[in-house]
């Protein structure tokens, strides 16, 4: 029996700082970019083995070592398998604690979250991984998991990897569309797990953690550009330090404003938001000196405005993408836009939203 299952990538439209912190709002949405994980049951007696084709392919052999999973052989799990191999383990763990029988089963993943050359396009190609892994873990096992049990579950995995990991991207690359999601403390949820396990964690209260679908704006096209270097999220969130309790509230006040703007449609307040995202974003780049403004993303967002289009990094800055929100009615406005950037070296990525089911648009 084989199992296929895919996650969309994602791209922050607000928030992306502030939603570290826990109980801190931002808004995402999933793009039709993926990951596909793919699930084969071994031949009897094998064991369990891991395949990514990411960086040039790696296969890893795992083995079980009383209730945990580990690689056979004395081998290290490479880094272009950590998120997989968390999932994995993870899904292990709840397995084993339900009593569910572990036969020996193949699992690959592949992914289209960047360019040609392997070089990532900053769109959430590590949790799109994880819940694709879950996803298809969980039919391969008849898990019966609903998008909330997937979520939490590639949540764990994703903080075994990298504590600080807000999970917004994990959120939206689950439910698909625009969400809007406030991030539950990891801490907490870290300590559930070592204390509980994995079957009471998923059943217990997440702190802060609330996940809202959206509607897809109507009047608003999304405008998407590469600036060509790709950056570290992790390293640029660690390097945040001090009190930003003045920055997160402005920012929680602008994004609560903008999921307002959202659900009511209204293109020109969507705009005015997204604006006033990007200027929160300038100020804490000054303040912190992260480097979250490179000059290509400065030229990305002097583009949109030259356009009349409100225009932002998306993400931890630093490089990869930027986010230009324009009317649909305008596409003199939208091909200028596109020629900017492409000036500027900037490539335009053709994304389009990866809808939430049930989502009409």
């Amino acid at each position: 029996m084989t199992v296929s299952c895919r996650a969309p990538g994602k791209l922050f439209i607000a928030g992306e700082y502030a939603v570290v912190e826990p109980g801190h709002l931002a808004v995402l949405t999933a793009v039709d970019r993926y990951a596909t994980a793919t699930v084969t049951a071994a031949e009897p007696g094998d064991g369990i083995t891991l395949h990514s084709d990411l960086n040039g392919g790696v296969t890893l052999s795992c083995g079980r070592h009383g209730d945990e999973l580990s690689p056979t052989s004395d081998a290290v799990v490479p880094a272009s398998l950590s998120y997989v191999f968390a999932a994995v383990s993870v899904v292990h763990r709840l397995l084993l604690e339900r009593a569910v029988p572990v036969s020996g089963f193949r699992l690959s993943v592949t992914a289209d979250l960047g360019d040609a050359d392997g070089r990532k396009f900053g769109l959430g190609s590590s949790a799109a991984v994880t819940v694709a892994t879950v996803a298809a873990l969980g039919q391969h096992f008849d898990l019966g998991l609903d998008s909330m049990d997937r979520y939490r579950l590639a949540l764990l995995a994703t903080i075994a990897v990298n504590p600080r990991a807000s999970g917004g991207d994990v959120a939206v690359s689950t439910w698909g569309g625009w969400l809007a999601y406030r991030s539950p403390d990891r801490a907490q949820v870290a300590a559930s797990l070592a204390r509980d396990g994995v079957d009471a964690t998923l059943r217990s209260p997440w702190p802060g953690l609330s996940v809202r679908p959206l509607p897809t704006p109507t009047e608003l096209t999304l405008q998407v550009g590469w600036t060509g270097n790709p950056a570290s999220t992790p390293a640029l969130v660690a390097g945040l330090d001090g009190d930003r309790t003045t920055f997160r509230a402005h920012s929680n006040e602008c994004v609560e404003r903008l999921v307002a703007a959202i659900e009511a449609d209204d293109a020109h307040a969507v705009r005015i938001e997204i604006d006033s995202a990007r200027a929160l974003l300038v100020d804490l780049d000054t303040i912190s000196g992260l480097g979250i403004m490179t000059p290509r993303l400065r030229a990305l967002c002097d583009a949109g405005a030259a356009v009349g289009a409100a225009a932002k990094p998306s993400g931890a800055g630093g490089g990869d993408c930027g986010i230009a929100l324009i009317e649909r009615t305008r596409p003199a406005a939208i091909a200028e836009l596109t020629g900017r950037w492409l000036t500027a070296g900037i490539r335009p990525l053709p994304l389009r939203t990866h809808l939430a089911e049930g989502d009409p648009r």
